[in-house]
């Protein structure tokens, strides 16, 4: 069944955008404030949606407005950090049953949309800033969440690599910012923070579900009404096929190493070959059946795990593998040759197959939840393009044989980062 986006400015700088379908019982209301990623800004930016998804004028305190979501049938109010390419997008979200599944016809989708205004737009101040100790509680919660990070090291080893390779660029900074900086946060700094971004972001509000999106637009476009607005575009650079040849290593204690390799491909996410990118991508690494998969982790057992993958924002593609010290460089040497086998058209018609069938049943289920149906749009909204999932699966299937190859061999390494014990790994 086709999810399609129908998008609509509200007012300076506002977009609502919805997509109905009967397939789902439930509306989800999401307001994204749209951000250039900036070193500076990052952290104080990143502490917001935690902030006002707690309280509103309405509902000053935690326990009020959780008492009040409850009886709307177990409402959700979530706040959410993401990056986008080269933005930082700062979330607020409101999911519960549609008014047509209520008891005795309450409205649920309207209340949920002024709770949700309210909470952007009417924080519970105090003495005109957010409360200091409400402050101090979310900065510890960031602050964990951030050194949580180090935990997973997959994880890490990923956002490392990305850190080197676009070293001094917006994509480069993590989401959170960083510890040390929300440490040092304060109630001043943070309600400044919070009055820029409602004033310049660029917002796009997504409606996701089966009901009536008419009332929400009501609701946020007298929310917005009388508020200053003056949004900033949203910052999308290209990255070039050009490599820098970084090779990194970093060491702690851990017990299994990590290698990530970024490779530029300089193709842009409106490029037609981003489509063959994503095919080639599967093949290459994206499924148990690929290449990196039998060959580098089943055959020769040099990896715990290897796996790859295309962000089509800064057309970049990755391949991390959790790896023994001794078969570090041996495992760097045979990814790179499972690359030359798909850039030489060394790969079978099955492989070619199971990885398009796996890549379409995975774009089918994007239309099962309505929060990977908004954070589906949510990108293509900010990438500048209009793909639905199932756009995607039709374009997929039109990508031949030739097209992986020519995609393949834009394919160029760049970064290679290696997360190992002390003392190991000497071949910087």
């Amino acid at each position: 069944m086709e999810s399609s986006l129908v998008s609509k400015v509200i007012s300076n700088g506002i977009s609502l955008g919805t997509v109905v379908s009967p397939r789902f019982k439930v509306n989800r209301i999401t307001v994204n404030l749209i951000l250039p990623l900036d070193q500076s800004t990052a952290s104080v930016y990143a502490i917001l949606p935690f902030l006002l998804r707690k309280s509103c004028e309405d509902y000053p305190d935690f326990s009020m407005l959780q008492r009040r979501l409850d009886e709307l049938y177990g409402a959700a109010l979530e706040g959410d950090v993401r990056k986008v390419g080269d933005n930082q997008i700062l979330s607020l979200a409101a999911t519960g049953i549609d008014d047509a599944y209520t008891l005795e016809g309450e409205k649920i989708t309207g209340e949920l949309a002024s709770i949700l205004s309210g909470a952007l737009l009417r924080p519970a101040f105090v003495d005109g800033g957010f409360d200091p100790k409400e402050l101090e509680l979310e900065k510890n919660n960031l602050v964990d969440l951030i050194e949580s990070e180090i935990n997973d090291k997959r994880s890490y080893a990923i956002n490392r690599m990305v850190e080197i390779m676009f070293g001094g660029e917006p994509y480069g900074i993590n989401k959170y910012g960083n510890a040390d900086e929300v440490k040092s946060l304060t109630a001043e700094q943070v309600t400044a923070a919070y009055h820029k971004a409602i004033e310049t972001a660029k917002i796009e509000i997504l409606f996701i579900g089966c009901g009536d999106s008419s009332k929400v637009e009501g609701i946020f476009k007298q929310a917005f009404e009388s508020v200053l607005r003056n949004p900033v575009d949203i910052t999308q650079s290209h990255v070039s096929g050009d490599t820098k040849e970084i090779c990194h290593t970093d060491r702690m204690n851990v017990t299994q190493s990590k290698m990530v390799l970024g490779f530029r491909t300089g193709v842009e996410p409106k490029s037609p070959q981003s489509y063959a990118l994503r095919l080639m991508t599967a093949i290459y690494g994206g499924t148990p059946f690929s290449l990196l998969f039998v060959n580098v982790r089943e055959k020769l057992s040099l990896c715990y795990y290897c796996a790859a993958r295309f962000d089509i924002s800064k057309g970049i593609l990755m391949v991390d593998c959790g790896v023994e010290d001794a078969n570090i460089d041996r495992a760097r040497e045979e990814i790179l040759n499972q690359l030359e086998s798909v850039k030489s058209d060394s790969f079978t018609d099955d492989e070619m197959s199971q990885a398009a069938l796996s890549l379409k049943n995975s774009l089918n289920t994007i239309g099962d939840s309505v929060a990977s149906l908004e954070n589906w749009y949510l990108g293509q909204i900010i990438l500048g393009l209009q793909d639905s999932p199932e756009d995607m699966v039709r374009h997929i299937a039109g990508v031949s044989r030739a097209d992986i190859v020519d995609a393949a061999n834009t394919i160029k390494q760049d970064t290679v980062y290696v997360l190992t014990q002390e003392g190991m790994y000497l071949n910087d």
